[in-house]
């Protein structure tokens, strides 16, 4: 999970938001990956070490997540309509006329924009995401101690990499840890302003704002690789069905015997397999 020298790293102002992104290779086509919570842009590394067989790969931190900036609420609120908007603006900064788009979990808000500008997507991957539907019904975490207000606060002093490694045994079988490379990557970016922004992005998606949100990906006709880890505890496997009914072709689907959350961290063929699909 370190990053490679080899993977250039730069900055743009994206919607009022200094935003941290590696942008490695070159090509035509982009391949546009964004990572979920508590992830970074460094989720997709082996993605990006693959630009020699995929062209240009572009993997930004979220805005609040990673190397980006901690923006001012004044500037940039943390909600879904506002990661929304700033993924559309990274788009128009990155002046993209065509690009395949890979996703996991809250990655999937990237879906909303993609869908308003169907024309352009030429390929996507889905892993394990936030159905952006009103059926979705958050986790326990989410539930129970994210998005209600206060306890959110107090949870959120604790949260660091020894509570990472005990919440992600509980979605693995036999209650193995993720590699503590991983961990370690997350806890390092992991500050009071990165809480934050967990807080502000689950508290704004409501059901209604989920599904306002998914309400064009029927129009997202691209071919379409859909992936769900088989033992996924927070976004159960019963949700690919949601999503395969939601978008506008017939996905390739993919269900990972015993996979958890993060299948690309358990599973080496997610990245070979994905790689192989954006590449046809």
């Amino acid at each position: 999970m370190s990053v490679p020298i080899s993977v250039p790293e730069r900055r743009l102002t994206v919607a009022g938001v200094d935003t941290h992104l590696y942008d490695a290779g070159s090509g035509e086509v982009p391949v546009v990956c964004v990572h979920g919570n508590p992830d970074s842009g460094e989720s997709w590394l082996s993605l990006l070490s693959r630009s020699a067989q995929l062209g240009r790969v572009i993997a930004p931190d979220l805005p609040g997540w990673g190397r980006s900036e901690r923006p001012d609420r004044r500037v940039f609120d943390g909600s879904l309509d506002a990661h929304d908007r700033w993924f559309e603006a990274l788009l128009d900064a990155l002046e993209l006329d065509r690009f395949r788009l890979v996703v996991h979990d809250w990655g999937a808000l990237a879906l909303s924009a993609a869908s308003r500008r169907a024309a352009q997507v030429q390929r996507l991957v889905i892993i394990d995401p936030v159905p952006l539907s009103g059926a979705y019904r958050w986790h326990w975490i989410g539930r129970l101690v994210w998005r209600p207000p206060v306890i959110g606060e107090i949870s959120m002093p604790p949260f660091n990499g020894t509570t990472i490694k005990l919440l992600t045994r509980l979605q693995r079988p036999g209650l193995r840890a993720l590699p503590q490379e991983w961990i370690d990557q997350v806890d390092s970016h992991l500050d009071a302003g990165m809480k934050d922004a967990i807080l502000r992005l689950y508290r704004s998606a409501d059901p209604d704002v989920l599904a306002r949100h998914g309400s064009r990906l029927g129009e997202l006709t691209c071919p379409t690789l859909l992936m769900w880890g088989e033992n996924d505890p927070y976004v159960p496997i019963r949700y690919m069905a949601v999503m395969r009914e939601a978008l506008g072709s017939t996905p390739e689907e993919w269900v990972i015997p015993g996979g958890g959350h993060w299948p690309m961290l358990e599973t080496p063929e997610v990245d070979e397999r994905t790689a192989e699909f954006l590449a046809r």
